[in-house]
C-alpha cells in the first residue's frame, strides 16, 4: 500500500490545530471540573480528541463499505442524478450482466 507524502508544513498545521482546539476547550473544562489538575485535563482533552478521531475513522470506513455494497448490487451513485443519464458504458455493462444471469 502506498501512502501519500505529506510535507512537514501540513504536519505543523495539524499540530497547531490540535493545540488550538485543546486551548479553547481546556478553560471551559477547568470551570466545569475545578478539582482536577491541569495535567489531567490536558490528557483527558487529548484522549477525547483521539477518541473522536477514531470514531470518525470508523464511521467513515463503515459508510464507505456500505456505499460500495450498494454500488456492487446495482445501485446508482446519487451524484449521477445531476446528469441526464448513466455513465458511459454502464448501461451496456448492466445489460451484459442481466444476460449472464438469465442464461444458466
Amino acid at each position: 500500500m502506498h501512502f501519500p507524502n505529506i510535507n512537514r508544513l501540513a504536519w505543523v498545521k495539524v499540530f497547531i490545530a490540535i493545540a488550538a482546539i485543546v486551548a479553547l476547550v481546556l478553560p471551559l473544562v477547568k470551570m466545569m471540573a475545578p478539582g482536577i489538575a491541569w495535567g489531567y485535563l490536558v490528557f483527558y482533552c487529548l484522549a477525547g480528541l483521539a477518541g473522536l478521531l477514531a470514531l470518525l475513522i470508523v464511521v467513515s470506513v463503515c459508510s464507505l463499505q456500505f456505499w460500495q455494497f450498494i454500488l456492487r448490487m446495482g445501485g446508482t451513485d446519487a451524484q449521477w442524478f445531476w446528469f441526464s443519464g448513466e455513465p458511459r458504458g454502464l448501461e451496456a455493462l448492466r445489460k451484459s450482466q442481466r444476460v449472464d444471469k438469465e442464461v444458466p
